[in-house]
């Protein structure tokens, strides 16, 4: 929402107390079958189970977070990050690249450092080869290499800079195939999955109910490149945007569970820490409508234009009809549609789920030489069946 994951895998960490002289009395313990257990620094767990995407980009890609809690008495720092599938290495992140992926848990900034008694979520994008195809490894394997000083009080206590764990398996479910949200040439998903872990989308996690969830992993905010642009004018006016009121179409069959339609656009460019019309956790996505298109699977439009709203909650939808309108409602810095598939009718409280858009053509991606008023894209265009959009992707939708 930026204007700006559950299988029975068994745990391969646990955690143990009882060593009268360290007094958090909490260290983590590696538990490999055939392997003795050895006491370590860090304690390693995943809030849900990898999920599995067909990218744009011709690949499959699996994500997935894990929280990494250093139970010890001094500040570690990570090496590496290891994923194992189906019996090769499928990912492999050392020095910087393990620092990108890694940061505090709300809006933290990205370090390989953890500091004793603190806890940091890992964002591993496993990208599988193009032969591959559609197949994906069942379970997978973690291994995070770290190093901790020599002179931390307890150090003789750490048998092993190396934790592996937990083992996962991936959530074999197909991605659910929708129509897209919006029509028309050029849309840019500029937040999203899967590769860039600066991404506001998926990078966000919080906590809900006793444990964690990822209410954006997968979720994309949608915006129009007009003649290279996103604006006209100074873009300081709703009106500067041409895609400004671009209809929002239903993307499945479905019951409306939900909606907002009288929250107020928030100016262009308003700071979100000064934004007035977000006071609890339902003014985030401004004016919205919550869809259920399946068992456990919820559509999500938000930021929509002040009483824009079509539709209320009880009524049937079809896939295409117009709902509503893209707007600048809620936590929003510019007019976008926040849209994503989630596993509960709060946004906020359940887990972004993967989705295929059933055809669209891919026009290129924009290049980091982009800004808002001068927008680069590069490849060549060609079509697309059942694939995510990635982030940073521009697309073409028909009706």
């Amino acid at each position: 929402m930026s204007g700006r994951p559950r299988s029975r895998a068994p745990l391969a960490l646990v955690v143990v107390c009882g060593l009268c002289a360290l007094p958090a009395c909490a260290l983590a313990r590696v538990v490999v079958e055939g392997v003795p257990p050895e006491p370590t620094a860090l304690a390693v767990t995943a809030p849900g189970p990898p999920r599995y995407v067909y990218g744009n980009d011709g690949r499959g890609h699996i994500d997935y977070d894990l929280m990494i809690t250093n139970a010890f008495t001094a500040e570690v720092t990570l090496r590496s990050l290891t994923v194992s599938g189906g019996g090769r290495t499928l990912l492999r992140l050392t020095g910087p690249a393990v620092a990108a992926h890694t940061h505090e848990i709300i809006a933290g900034k990205p370090s390989a450092r953890i500091p004793a008694s603190a806890t940091v979520v890992t964002l591993p994008d496993v990208v599988l080869p193009r032969s591959a195809g559609r197949r994906v490894p069942t379970g997978l394997t973690t291994r995070i290499d770290y190093t901790i000083p020599r002179t931390a009080q307890f150090r003789a206590l750490i048998g092993s800079t190396a934790v592996t764990g937990p083992v996962l398996r991936t959530d074999m479910r197909r991605p659910i195939v929708i129509a897209s949200p919006v029509r028309g040439s050029h849309w840019l998903a500029a937040n999203g999955c899967c590769a860039d872990p600066s991404s506001p989308h998926r990078n966000f996690v919080v906590s809900a109910n006793g444990t964690y969830v990822a209410p954006e992993m997968f979720d994309i905010d949608w915006s129009q490149v007009i003649n290279g642009s996103f604006f006209s004018g100074d873009g300081k006016e709703l009106s500067d945007y041409p895609f400004f009121g671009a209809p929002i179409y239903a993307v499945a069959n479905g019951t409306v569970v939900s909606t907002i339609n009288d929250r107020p656009e928030v100016p262009p460019f308003a700071a979100p820490s000064g934004n007035s019309t977000v006071r609890k956790p339902q003014d985030f996505g401004g004016n919205q409508i919550v869809e259920k298109i399946g068992p456990g699977r919820y559509a999500f439009y938000a930021h929509l234009q002040t009483g824009s709203v079509m539709v209320r909650p009880g009524e049937h939808v079809r896939t295409g009809k117009p709902i509503g309108r893209l707007g600048n409602t809620g936590n929003t810095t510019l007019p976008h549609l926040h849209f994503g598939i989630h596993d509960g009718p709060d946004p906020l409280t359940s887990n972004a789920l993967p989705f295929e858009i059933d055809h669209f053509t891919l026009q290129g991606n924009v290049t980091p030489a982009t800004t808002l008023t001068h927008v680069v894209v590069v490849g060549r265009s060609r079509p697309q069946r059942r694939a995510y959009p990635l982030m940073f992707s521009v697309s073409s939708f028909a009706g």
